[in-house]
């Protein structure tokens, strides 16, 4: 315990007073005559002994309520553990948490409005001429320099909600970055937030030795919250006039079970369908939206339900492109693919294109999305350098080997990207033994039931080439009884490669004339339509492709929301034949957006916000405090309905103690009043009854 006034204590000697009237106590006395001497003698012993134990009760009351006094004038206080030194600028960095759990509900309103007012208290308990600095999830370029206090104060109500959120480790990173470049000033850092642990307290954080370190967390009274965790399509593949299934992936993060959740379906803002669904607590539930599409083109949707009070998760947006054509090249020899043209033909949507293999017009492959190789007996190399952009730039190639010639020769194609090449012909009769009907190309093919190989009616096999080489990603579609491969599938690049070891004439097999060849051909002609991500983050740092095409007529690229309120130019790179888009931070609300080129549409864009936000389960001061263990310059302030900025003065100024002093020295008197009156009546009742 030190002292403010350590002068004052000199008046510890004025308890020498008390006691000084104490055995100088000049009395006088009168006499009384009594008849009976010997009550008398009995009554003067009785009454001396209460007089002696009152007068010392009231002398150490007395000496009490003297020495509390004096102390509580010399201002008593317990120092505190934070070293500061006294005259210099302090420099203290504030971070506010405006991410969109701070939209929650806290005893004191909105937890975003209290961390404000949190933020406001610690700069009153700084002095004027002190400097701050105001740092939020935004990281924004106004926030990294120091600023006064009327300064800080006035940023403080500019603050809103954030898709941004930011780990402990960053923040105290970019704070410390700042107050480093002062290094003879006192340094603190302060972090408002209600420490969500998905988010904020995601990775373990250590802060700088020479800075310290106040974590002041808010809580909310209500930390359920039910939000629309993913969309996707059954079939990615959305078709012209076909039924798509849109699956919804709903979450209940709370401890009540939910009942007839509506969740709503818009497509270019118009309804399409609607859906109700039961979750149980701390579930997640999948409902499916069905719909229609009359038209091609670009079209972008949304999915809605309604919650409270965390509303920004409510709303799942989304994109997808219907097709009015798929182009398709079949490149053969002299002799026709009858086969592949009977399939392509069954559907309008299909534009199928033949070509020999010495008259191809390689300037035009671009136009197609599916190119098919059958059967050639000879490549050249720039027929391979052409083939190969083709896939990595996005297309789908599938080869057949030759029926009757050395497959072999196409080997150099298919070492170029990255497949598996063609091996010796085995002629042995096989069956087919099985098909993986968990890939999109025969998902639909066969009932739920799944595919019975004793009695399915599979095509046999009278010749087929080995598959040789290992290659990463590869997915078997058929395989025969042996244990070798017959089709196989495999990313290259940006596109896709289809291999089959079996030819498609009708010596080798009969699987260009069975049932199971038609939907295999057209489910992979469906497949190598071009399809748009269905979603991105607000966030994004990579690039997002805008196609294969630049911007029309020298016209840049630019991004606009769907209902036209906002609008930018994004950075744009050509790579090789494809469009880059950058956002660069420009775009800070989710919704669905239009790239344009000129009036024309290049491709729609659907953000969303990040869903690590919607878990609002938070870390308690126990977990907290486990933090504070771990990192000394950690403290944890639980200021509850106290003013932040009284617990800042203790923490700063110690505790002061000379309220208790005082309030010891008025009970001191107290307690002498209370004696007096006390003895002073028994005396009178004693007199009394001697009388």
């Amino acid at each position: 315990m030190q002292f403010i006034n350590p002068s004052f204590l000199l008046a510890l000697f004025s308890v020498l007073i008390p006691i000084a009237i104490h055995l100088f106590n000049f009395r006088k006395y009168r006499k009384v005559y009594f008849s009976n001497v010997q009550f008398l003698k009995d009554l003067q012993q009785k009454t001396q002994k209460q007089s002696q134990l009152l007068h010392l009760l009231v002398l150490l009351l007395r000496i009490i309520a003297i020495a509390m006094l004096v102390l509580a004038f010399a201002q008593p206080f317990i120092p505190s553990a934070i070293r500061t030194s006294p005259g210099k600028v302090r420099l203290v960095s504030v971070f506010v948490d405006n991410s969109f759990s701070m939209e929650a509900t806290g005893k004191q309103g909105r937890l975003l409005d209290e961390a404000r007012k949190k933020a406001s208290e610690i700069a009153a308990a700084y002095r004027p001429d002190d400097l701050f600095q105001l740092l939020t999830n935004d990281f924004e370029g106004k926030h990294q320099r120091l600023v006064s206090r009327d300064e800080f104060l006035e940023m403080l109500p500019d603050i809103q909600l954030t898709s941004s959120n930011r780990s402990l480790k960053q923040i105290l990173e970019r704070q410390h970055d700042l107050l480093i470049t002062h290094r003879s000033a006192d340094k603190a850092s302060f972090i408002i937030s209600d420490f969500q642990k998905s988010t904020i307290m995601a990775n373990e954080a250590g802060g700088p030795a020479d800075v310290r370190c106040f974590l002041v967390p808010l809580s909310a009274g209500k930390t359920g919250n039910l939000y629309i965790d993913s969309c996707w399509f059954e079939n990615p593949v959305i078709q012209l006039n076909r039924s798509a299934r849109l699956q919804v992936k709903l979450r209940n993060a709370s401890d009540a079970n939910l009942e007839k959740i509506p969740v709503r379906l818009l497509i270019e803002n118009q309804q399409r369908a609607v859906a109700s669904v039961d979750i149980a607590a701390n579930s997640d539930a999948i409902t499916e939206l069905t719909f229609s599409n009359p038209e091609a083109g670009f079209k972008d949707g949304e999915v809605s339900i309604n919650d409270y009070p965390v509303t920004y998760d409510d709303n799942y947006f989304f994109a997808f492109n219907i097709a009015d054509h798929i182009s398709i090249l079949s490149v053969s020899d002299a002799t026709t693919g009858a086969y592949l043209n009977s399939v392509f033909s069954l559907d309008s949507i299909f534009t199928s294109t033949e070509m020999q293999a010495g008259r191809v017009d390689y300037s035009t492959l671009g136009n197609y999305q599916l190119i098919v190789l059958n059967g050639l007996n000879e490549i050249s190399s720039g027929a391979i350098q052409e083939y190969s952009s083709f896939v990595k730039l996005g297309g789908t190639l599938m080869v057949f080997p030759p029926e009757n010639e050395d497959a072999s020769l196409l080997n150099p194609l298919l070492a170029a990207l990255g497949s598996p090449t063609f091996g010796q012909a085995d002629e042995t009769r096989v069956k087919v033994s099985e098909i993986n009907t968990k890939d999109p190309v025969f998902s639909d093919v066969f009932e739920k039931s799944g595919l019975d190989r004793d009695h399915a009616d599979l095509p046999v096999i009278n010749r087929h080439y080995k598959l040789e080489g290992a290659a990463i990603n590869i997915e078997r579609l058929i395989s025969l009884a042996n244990g070798d491969p017959m089709l196989i599938t495999l990313p290259s690049g940006q596109g896709k490669i289809y291999l089959s070891a079996v030819s498609a004439g009708d010596n080798d097999s009969n699987f260009p004339r069975h049932a199971i060849f038609v939907p295999c051909m057209l489910n992979i002609a469906f497949r190598s339509e071009e399809s748009i991500p269905m979603s991105y983050a607000v966030d994004i740092a990579r690039g997002i492709s805008a196609g294969k095409l630049p911007p029309a007529a020298d016209n840049l690229f630019s991004i606009v929301r769907s209902d036209g309120t906002e609008s930018f130019i994004p950075e744009y790179r050509r790579i090789g034949s494809n469009s880059l888009l950058f956002i660069n931070h420009q775009l800070k609300e989710a919704g669905n957006y239009r790239v344009m080129s000129g009036n024309h549409v290049s491709t729609v864009l659907a953000f969303n916000y990040d869903r690590r936000e919607s878990d609002l389960q938070c870390a308690d001061i126990q977990e907290l405090n486990r933090l504070t263990e771990k990192n000394n310059n950690f403290e944890v302030i639980e200021t509850g309905q106290k003013p932040l900025a009284n617990t800042l003065q203790t923490l700063y100024g110690g505790r002061k103690l000379w309220k208790w002093f005082l309030l010891a020295a008025l009970v001191s008197l107290a307690g002498e009043i209370i004696l007096l009156r006390f003895f002073r009546k028994t005396k009178i009742n004693n007199g009394n009854t001697g009388a």
